[in-house]
C-alpha cells in the first residue's frame, strides 16, 4: 500500500512546536554509515597490576599491597631476571604533589614490602619496583582519602538537616544524541530500559567544550565570564561561582576530574585554577600519570589511548566510582568528564566503549550510588569537524549532544511532578543553562538554602529548571540560543539560493568582515581560529530555512559555507536577514577547517 511509505517518509521531530521544530533524522543514514566502522575494545595490557590499592573502613586509610602472585609473570617477561634465581622485589611509592595548574612534583620514594598503610595527605601517588636493581613496573593509583575537615563539615551538615540529594555528572566529550543511539547502542538502550529520562531536545549553546560547560557550571555566557573571571589570567577563573562552590558552601563533599591533560577545558590556552577547586582534584593525578606512566600512541581512529594499566578514561570513571562509593552515605556533587575516547574528528571512536559503559552505569547500580543520587550522563557537543561533519546530519549532529538524567526512586515516589515534568521536557527545547538552574532547584530540594528558590542562570533569565515543565512556546531567542546554534530550523526543509545572488554577495562580505574582526579583536577565538583570513574565495554553499509557524515572516535565516584564502579555510556563518528594513545580521561562526577542541 502506498499510504504506509508514505508515513514511513514523513519526517520525525523531537521537538514540533509552531516555535522549534527539531528533527529526528535516522542515525544510520548511508552517508554516515560510510564512515562508521565500530571499534573494539582491547585492554591496555594482559597483565595484572603489580600493585593494587583498597580502603579499610576500619582504620579509615588506604592500604597499598603487592599482587606477589602477578610478580612471577614479570619476571618470565623478563629473561636475565627469571633465571638462575628469582630476584628480590623492591617497591616504593611517590606522593603527587600539586605545583600550580601546570606543574606537579613527585616525594621521595617511600620503600613498603608486601603492604603499606597510606597517611590521609596522600591522594595519589606513582608506583615503581625493581628487581636486581632494573625498573620493572610503573603504576599510579588515585585514592580519595579520608581528611577531618571535611569530615566536620558533612557531620555538621548532618546535624541540621535529612540527607541531601548527591549529584553525580558524567560526561563524554563530542558525541550528538545521535551518535550514542549509533556508536553506543547498548549503552543508549539500557538507559532508555532503565527509565532514565532523555533530554532529547537538548541544544548547545557556544562553539566547542568551554562555552557550553561553562554555562552549565556557572550560568554565564563566554562574554560574562571574560569581564567577572577571564580564564586568559592568573587565579582570575577562581573568583567565577562555579557550582561545585555552592555546592560545598552547603555541605556537600564535592570532586572534579577530566582526563586529556594538554586539552582540559579549563587549561586549553588558558589559565585553569590557582587552587583546587573542589575537595578532590584529579588534574594534578593525571598530570602525573600522562608523564611518568606509559601512554599508548593512536594508531588509528578507533584505538583507546592507554595510560599505564588503564584507558586514560577509565582511571577517571575508576575514579568517580571510588568517590561516590566513598561517600555513599553523605552527600556529595562529583564532575567527571572524559575526552580521550571520544573527542576528535571520527564518528567510530567512541564505539569501542559501548560495553564498558554499560557496565559501568550496572556498576554504580550494584554499589548503591544510585538510590540517593541524582545522576547526569551528557555531552558538550556532537562533531564539529571533519568529513561526518560535512554530511547530511553533520550540522544537526554537532548542536544536539546527548543528556539524560536519573531520578532516584525516593525523589520519583515524593515528587511524582518531577517524573511528569522530565517526561514532558524530553520533547521541549533545553540548553546547558535549564541544566545549571536544575542543579540549583536541587539545593532547594536539600532544605540547606535560607531561600525557597535559587537565581537560575544569569545570563539566561527564561531558563529554568528541568524538573518544572518547560514552556511550550520556547524559541531559542527566548532561551540565549543564538541563531547560528539553534537546530529550531529543520534542516530537511532548506532550499537552495543562487550563490551569484546579489544578496548572497553581500551576506558572504560581511561574514567574511565579522570574521576577520572577530579574529582581530578576541583573543580567544584568534587562538581557536588561528590567524586572520587575507581574502574571501567564494561561497561553497548556501541554504536558507522555512520559518516556522511563530516566526516573523519578514525574517530569513541564512546559512552560508565560504571558502578563504589563504589555504582554503572553510567557514559556516548564520545569517538573519529583514526583507523589508534590508537590515543583515551575523549571528555566528564555525571553522570546519582544523581540529581544536
Amino acid at each position: 500500500m502506498v499510504i504506509p511509505l508514505l508515513q514511513c517518509l514523513e519526517p520525525r521531530y523531537v521537538v514540533n512546536t509552531d516555535y522549534c521544530r527539531i528533527p529526528d533524522p535516522d542515525p544510520y543514514s548511508a552517508d554516515v554509515l560510510k564512515e562508521f566502522r565500530r571499534g573494539k575494545y582491547e585492554p591496555c595490557t594482559k597483565l595484572q597490576p603489580l600493585t593494587w590499592v583498597e580502603y579499610n573502613e576500619s582504620s579509615q586509610r588506604y592500604v597499598l599491597s603487592i599482587n606477589e602472585s602477578a610478580y612471577q609473570w614479570y619476571l618470565k617477561l623478563d629473561l636475565e631476571l627469571s633465571v638462575p634465581a628469582p630476584a628480590t622485589l623492591k617497591c616504593c611509592y611517590m606522593d603527587v604533589q600539586r605545583v600550580n595548574e601546570q606543574e606537579v612534583e613527585l616525594g621521595s620514594c617511600r620503600d613498603f614490602q608486601r603492604s603499606v598503610q597510606l597517611p590521609n595527605d596522600t591522594d595519589s601517588f606513582i608506583v615503581e619496583c625493581y628487581a636486581r636493581g632494573k625498573l620493572i613496573y610503573t603504576n599510579g593509583h588515585a585514592t580519595v582519602p579520608e581528611r577531618s575537615e571535611l569530615r566536620q563539615r558533612l557531620n555538621r551538615w548532618k546535624q541540621t538537616d535529612e540527607r541531601a540529594p548527591s549529584v553525580l555528572m558524567i560526561g563524554i566529550d563530542t558525541v550528538s544524541r545521535l551518535n550514542l543511539k549509533r556508536a553506543m547502542p547498548k549503552t543508549y538502550t539500557y538507559l532508555r530500559a532503565k527509565d532514565w529520562f532523555e533530554l532529547s531536545g537538548y541544544n548547545k549553546i557556544g562553539d566547542n567544550t568551554l562555552p557550553n560547560l561553562l554555562a552549565l557550571l556557572t550560568g554565564l555566557n563566554l562574554s560574562s565570564i571574560t569581564e567577572q573571571c577571564d580564564p586568559h589570567k592568573v587565579a582570575a577563573l577562581d573568583r567565577c561561582e562555579f557550582l561545585w562552590q555552592l555546592y560545598r558552601n552547603l555541605g556537600y563533599v564535592t570532586a572534579f576530574g577530566e582526563d586529556d591533560v594538554p586539552i582540559n577545558t579549563f587549561n586549553y590556552q588558558l589559565k585553569g585554577f590557582h587552587k583546587s577547586p573542589v575537595d578532590y582534584y584529579m588534574r594534578p593525578y593525571l598530570m602525573a600519570a600522562e608523564q611518568w606512566l606509559d601512554m599508548s600512541e593512536q594508531q588509528d581512529q578507533e584505538q583507546q589511548i592507554c595510560l599505564g594499566y588503564e584507558h586514560a578514561s577509565e582511571h577517571v570513571y575508576n575514579y568517580a566510582l571510588e568517590f561516590t562509593r566513598r561517600y555513599r552515605n553523605d552527600s556529595f556533587f562529583g564532575f567527571f568528564w572524559t575526552n580521550t575516547h571520544s573527542h576528535g574528528s571520527h564518528i567510530s571512536r567512541t564505539s569501542a566503549m559501548d560495553n564498558y559503559m554499560t557496565s559501568y552505569l550496572e556498576r554504580l547500580v550494584q554499589q548503591d550510588t544510585m538510590e540517593h543520587t541524582i545522576v547526569v550522563l551528557l555531552s558538550d557537543h556532537g562533531m564539529r569537524l571533519g568529513s561526518t561533519r560535512l554530511g547530511s546530519l553533520g550540522w544537526l549532529e554537532e548542536r544536539l549532544p546527548f543528556l539524560f538524567i536519573w531520578l532516584p526512586e525516593y525523589l520519583r515516589q515524593s515528587h511524582p511532578e518531577f517524573v511528569q515534568a522530565l517526561q514532558l521536557n524530553g520533547h521541549r527545547l533545553s540548553n546547558p543553562y535549564d541544566l545549571h538552574a536544575t542543579l540549583k532547584h536541587i539545593l532547594v530540594l536539600s532544605g540547606r538554602h535560607n531561600s525557597t528558590s535559587l537565581d537560575g542562570a544569569k545570563d539566561c533569565p527564561n531558563c529554568q529548571s528541568l524538573l518544572l515543565p518547560l514552556s511550550l512556546n520556547r524559541s531559542c531567542a527566548d532561551v540565549a540560543i543564538a541563531d547560528h546554534w539553534c537546530t529550531c530550523w529543520s534542516y530537511r526543509e532548506y532550499t537552495s539560493n543562487s550563490s551569484s545572488s546579489s544578496v548572497d554577495q553581500q551576506m558572504a562580505q560581511l561574514a567574511f568582515n565579522y570574521i576577520s574582526n572577530l579574529i582581530a579583536e578576541s583573543r580567544l577565538i584568534r587562538n581557536l581560529y588561528g590567524f586572520k583570513p587575507a581574502s574571501l574565495a567564494g561561497i561553497s554553499k548556501s541554504l536558507v530555512a522555512v520559518p516556522n509557524k511563530a516566526d516573523d515572516p519578514r525574517v530569513s535565516i541564512h546559512r552560508l559555507q565560504i571558502t578563504t584564502q589563504p589555504r582554503n579555510i572553510v567557514y559556516e556563518v548564520t545569517i538573519r536577514y529583514n526583507s523589508s528594513s534590508k537590515d543583515i545580521f551575523v549571528s555566528d561562526v564555525s571553522r570546519l577547517g582544523s581540529i581544536y577542541k
